[in-house]
């Protein structure tokens, strides 16, 4: 990891009490510029002792009420779950499952090792823990005499006492690189320039400023989010179909990150809003879904006024401005925007990647480039860079991925929502999505959208209608007063374009198969840029700086830039 940054793995977390004794050290600590990662393995459904109103202290009760959170939807699901605090620097990580399976997709080197005194533990669990090691990391094990089942001994080759309960990692030869299953790329931060001001460009230039860097972020339009993530509001949700569906453990790791990064930087109810959505229940040869509740009563949720068939309550769903996020993002520190700053070339000399503009004027100068520009990506990857020596800039993986992004458009109909009779309680979503309040400059409003066809040659009139007739298929009640609205034209239609790669999944990670020449991306949201962008941010970031992935590491390479490269080869093997 980057230096000043910490690691600690705790096998016994409990209620949280370690968690928050590092966490008051670190608050503590004079001039502590690292991050702290604190990676905790859970295999109970259910949080000992986490009522907020009983925490002794505000940070016991910010804890509390984020593991709260996790549970909206049930019992606690299996998975990696990144919540941050200390506005960011400090990232605690949640492996919540069988503790062997959540060793075994772990990818970090741990500064300190705790295990937990009263659980039993197998060769194999210990040999994990050992994979997760650096020489000088330092093992607490109280082996106390009431413990559990017998657990082998620690290996007396790798393992040095150090004091009572207290082991260090001092192998006698020297370790191979490639035991990790990676390294870091950045050792120290730097400069980083960033291209592309959207949601993507956003999230990824604050987690790397958090991280030390100074970014630049160019913008070729007058203003950020003036885009795709110009949209109004848009809904961040859970989806996929089943339990085995890689999706949905993908976006319950985004949501709930993002869930919690919004209540620290956007204002609850005015910038974004959470209590779920509704959905239309399928017929029962459809209803795959399992991240979803039927609602039989008022306590679960509230009905809507009017709605067409049964609903299910999906819990883990929100709206939010992306524009309001996005400005939040750009306004930490170490973040510079230059707008109107259009990139029609990269040059690469003395590992610094240089941004033109038409003239072959300088734009920005880095080590560090991050392409967040979506469908513009690929025309500034060319075989030849604008001056300077030759540069392996992509590999043929990452080259083959950019040639496949297409784009996909969509359109958002709003209209006044004061007043306006049969209004539900909830959003819905499913073919699109309607938001039945959000607040805006003329008062609130209602939003529906946003499709997602291969052109964008339909009429104003043919969105507006398309959008109107989504949301009567779901709530009957509103066909004649939107259509009312939409004569008296009080309606208004954003339009947009979505990136979509070839499997409609983002591109995460370094242009070419090492990254060591600096050139990442992290693009192709598609639909669902909202929900996907923090946690792909965090992703990039921790690559780069060799830090604890917020994903399995079977998750994050569905999502790999390389990840063509990684398939074929399997299927040659």
């Amino acid at each position: 990891m980057a230096a000043g940054a910490t690691c600690i793995v705790d096998t016994a977390f409990g209620a949280g009490a370690g968690f928050l004794r590092a966490r008051r050290t670190y608050a503590d600590a004079p001039f502590n510029t690292g991050l702290l990662h604190y990676v905790a393995l859970v295999e109970s459904a259910h949080w000992p002792n986490t009522d907020s109103t009983s925490a002794s202290s505000p940070p016991a009760q910010t804890l509390a009420k984020g593991l709260s959170a996790l549970g909206v939807a049930g019992p606690l699901k299996q998975g990696f779950y990144r919540l941050p605090f200390e506005d960011g620097r400090v990232l605690l990580t949640l492996c919540i499952g069988p503790r062997a399976a959540s060793l075994a997709q772990l990818v970090l080197q741990a500064d300190h090792l705790f295990l937990d005194a009263g659980a039993a533990w197998t060769e194999r669990e210990l040999h994990g823990l050992q994979t997760l090691a650096r020489r000088g990391t330092t093992l607490f094990w109280e082996q106390t005499s009431n413990q559990r089942g017998d657990s082998p001994k620690l290996d007396a080759r790798l393992w040095k006492p150090h004091k009572p309960s207290t082991w260090v990692f001092a192998p006698a030869w020297a370790l191979r690189r490639s035991r990790s299953a990676h390294t870091q790329v950045f050792a120290h931060a730097g400069r980083c320039t960033i291209i592309g001001a959207g949601i993507s460009g956003a999230l990824v230039a604050r987690a790397l400023a958090l991280r030390g860097w100074q970014v630049t972020v160019l913008e070729k339009l007058p203003q950020a989010a003036a885009g795709a993530s110009g949209l109004p509001a848009g809904l961040v949700s859970v989806s996929g179909d089943s339990a085995a569906d890689p999706l949905l453990h993908l976006t319950r790791s985004a949501y709930h990150l993002t869930r919690h990064l919004l209540q620290s930087v956007l204002v609850r109810g005015e910038d974004w809003q959470e209590g779920g959505a509704l959905r239309a229940e399928l017929p029962e040869r459809h209803r795959r879904q399992r991240n979803s509740t039927r609602l039989d009563s008022t306590q679960q949720a509230p009905r809507p006024t009017d709605a067409s068939g049964s609903m299910l309550w999906h819990p883990e769903a929100l709206w939010v401005k992306p524009q309001a996020w996005i400005r939040a993002c750009l306004a930490t520190p170490g973040v510079s925007l230059r707008c109107e700053a259009e990139v029609h070339g990269l040059g690469y000399h003395q590992s610094q990647w240089t941004a033109f503009d038409a003239k072959g004027l300088e734009l920005a100068s880095s080590e560090l480039l991050v392409l967040c520009n979506a469908m513009d990506a690929a025309r500034l990857i060319p075989a030849r860079l604008h001056g300077g020596e030759a540069c392996v800039a992509v590999s043929p993986a990452a080259h083959q991925a950019l040639a496949q992004i297409h784009p996909r458009y969509g359109s958002i109909s709003s209209g006044p929502a004061n007043g306006l009779p049969g209004l539900p309680a909830l959003p819905f979503h499913g073919q699109g999505h309607f938001l039945p309040a959000v607040a805006a400059n003329t008062g609130m409003q209602w939003l529906a959208g946003a499709g997602f066809e291969a052109d964008d040659s339909a009429s104003e009139a043919a969105c507006h209608q398309g959008n109107l007739a989504r949301v009567a298929a779901l709530v009957p009640a509103l066909t004649v007063p939107l259509q009312a609205q939409y004569a008296a034209g009080q309606l208004t239609l954003w339009r947009g374009q979505r990136c979509v790669s070839h499997d409609r999944l983002p591109l995460v990670g370094p242009a070419n198969a090492g990254g060591e020449n600096g050139l990442w991306m992290c693009l192709a949201m598609g639909a669902r840029g909202l929900t996907f962008a923090a946690l792909c941010a965090e992703l990039l970031a921790a690559r780069l700086m060799g830090e604890p992935l917020p994903l399995p590491k079977r998750l994050a390479r569905l999502i790999d830039a390389q990840r063509l490269q990684k398939r074929s080869i399997q299927k040659t093997e």
